[in-house]
């Protein structure tokens, strides 16, 4: 009878330690099933918030008659050796005329530091060029004609909380402004301008 205890016991603790195994996987399987759908969930709300925005940076494209609509966006580029921070920028939609080469590939983690006076131009809406033989930034002007770009404009993209996030870029290649944006004396009219800063207010809603 001692023995015969003995082995129930055993049983019994073997049963025991099978179920809490089994019950372990089970959970273990099902926090998985919740991160995989999660992960799922977040992977397809990005997708849905890239459609969005190519969707309008097309729109914007077509009717501005641009060839070339894009967004640049600041991101963390790392530190160099010192701790000091690394900010890099890269362009992450892009929308261009059939034949026009995608400058998306090309434009991708580039340090902010060789780009200082063109952001400082755009912080302070000084990028409107009906003919980009007016920039005055001599390297800027050489990397635009290199481009085939002539004419350009880019405004800032700012968060909810006034931080530099991006810029929204439009550059006419082939295409010609259409007369309603251009004054007589060659510069875009106050209106355009004003419906380009409102488009990238638009935009920073979707970034978000």
């Amino acid at each position: 009878m001692e023995w015969f205890r003995i082995v129930e016991l055993m049983m019994t603790s073997l049963t025991s330690i099978i179920i809490a195994l089994v019950g372990a996987g089970f959970f273990r399987r099902m926090n998985d099933k919740k991160e995989k759908s999660k992960s799922k969930e977040t992977l397809m709300a990005q997708i849905k918030k890239d459609e969005i925005i190519h969707l309008a940076i097309r729109d914007i494209r077509r009717r501005y008659n641009a060839d070339r609509v894009y967004v640049w966006q600041f991101h963390n580029g790392g530190n160099y050796y010192t701790n000091a921070p690394m900010q890099k920028v890269s362009i992450t939609y892009e929308r261009c005329s059939e034949g026009l080469e995608r400058k998306a590939e090309k434009n991708q983690n580039l340090l902010v530091s060789n780009f200082t006076s063109y952001i400082k131009d755009v912080m302070n809406l000084e990028m409107f060029f009906t003919d980009i033989s007016n920039v005055g930034d001599i390297g800027l002007r050489a990397i635009m004609q290199s481009n085939g770009t002539k004419s350009h404009i880019a405004v800032p993209i700012y968060d909810h909380q006034k931080t530099l996030v991006g810029i929204f870029s439009v550059d006419w290649v082939f295409s010609n402004i259409p007369d309603e944006f251009v004054k007589q004396d060659g510069d875009f009219t106050q209106s355009f301008k004003l419906e380009v800063d409102s488009e990238s207010d638009t935009l920073e809603k979707y970034l978000q």
